[in-house]
C-alpha cells in the first residue's frame, strides 16, 4: 500500500486515467455518407453498387462499407452525349436561362439535354419519352428528374406534369415538330416559357433520306418556324447546329418564346 502512494506521489508518475488516449476517426456506412453529401441522389445504395460512386478516387461498391466522415465523396463522370453539346450551344447563343426554373425535355432519350438542364439549375426536369430504359441510372436517381418513359408527347397532361413549365426542349426522330408543338399545350406553360427545339430536316420533310439541297434546308427551317408561329410562339432565332446528327445529318437549333398569356 504504501509503494503505490509512494508512486502515486512522485513526479512523471501519472493515472492512467489521465493519460491522453488516440484519438480515432470518426466512420460511417458509405450509404449515409453519400446520402448526406449528395442528397440529390434518390437511391444511394444502388448508385454505390453499379459503381458510379467514388470515395478517394477510388470506386466502392459496397453501401455498407465505412468511410471516413468528410471523405472526398464524387460521383463518377458520365460519358458525355452528343445532344449535350447541342443543348449547351443553343443556351449559350440564345441566352435562355435556366437556373431555378422547371423544364420540360421531349424526347430526353439517354438524357443528353436532361443533364445539361440540371447542371444550368434547372429546379425541376420532365423528361419525357416514348421508349423505356434509355434514360441514364444516374439521371433517373436524380430526385429533380421526374422520368416519364414509355409515354407519349399525346398523352401528357396536368396530372402528369402538375408544374408550370417555364422551359422546354425537344429533340425528336420520325416527328415533325408541325405535329409536336400543338401537343405542348397539354401542360401548363408559363407565360413567356422558352422552348428550344433541335429541327431534323429529314422528318421536317417526311423524306426517306438526309436532305442534300440548301432549298430542302430552307424548307425545312420554314416549316419548323411556322409549326411555332402557329402555335402561339414567337420564333427568336434559328442556327445550324455545331453538331451533327446521325449520319452526319445537318440540324438547326431553333429558340421561340411563348406568347404571354394567362394560364387558365
Amino acid at each position: 500500500m504504501r509503494l503505490l502512494r509512494r508512486l502515486a506521489l512522485e513526479p512523471g508518475v501519472r493515472k492512467e486515467a489521465n493519460v491522453p488516449r488516440k484519438r480515432h476517426a470518426r466512420l460511417r456506412a458509405l450509404v449515409d455518407e453519400v446520402a448526406r453529401v449528395h442528397p440529390e441522389i434518390a437511391d444511394p445504395a444502388e448508385a454505390i453498387e453499379a459503381g458510379e460512386v467514388l470515395v478517394d478516387g477510388v470506386v466502392r461498391t459496397n453501401p455498407a462499407s465505412l468511410v471516413r466522415v468528410g471523405a472526398s465523396i464524387a460521383l463518377r463522370a458520365a460519358a458525355p452525349l452528343r445532344g449535350e453539346r447541342k443543348l449547351q450551344a443553343a443556351l449559350s447563343a440564345f441566352d435562355v436561362q435556366i437556373a431555378g426554373r422547371t423544364a420540360l425535355d421531349v424526347g430526353a432519350a439517354a438524357g443528353g439535354f436532361t443533364r445539361v438542364l440540371l447542371a444550368a439549375g434547372a429546379r425541376r426536369v420532365y423528361a419525357v419519352d416514348a421508349g423505356h430504359g434509355q434514360l441514364r441510372g444516374w439521371l433517373r436517381r436524380d430526385t429533380r428528374v421526374v422520368n416519364l418513359e414509355s409515354t407519349n408527347l399525346g398523352a401528357l397532361d396536368r396530372v402528369l406534369v402538375p408544374d408550370v413549365v417555364d422551359v422546354v426542349t425537344i429533340d425528336v426522330s420520325y416527328l415533325a415538330l408541325r405535329e409536336a408543338v400543338p401537343q405542348l399545350d397539354r401542360v401548363a406553360l408559363a407565360p413567356g416559357a422558352d422552348a428550344v427545339a433541335l429541327v431534323k430536316p429529314q422528318f421536317e420533310l417526311r423524306l426517306g433520306r438526309l436532305p442534300t439541297t440548301l432549298a430542302e434546308l430552307a424548307e425545312a427551317t420554314r416549316r419548323a418556324r411556322a409549326a411555332f408561329d402557329s402555335g402561339g410562339w414567337t420564333v427568336r432565332a434559328v442556327i445550324r447546329s455545331p453538331v451533327t446528327g446521325a449520319r452526319g445529318a445537318v440540324e438547326f437549333l431553333l429558340h421561340a418564346t411563348r406568347a404571354c398569356e394567362i394560364i387558365t
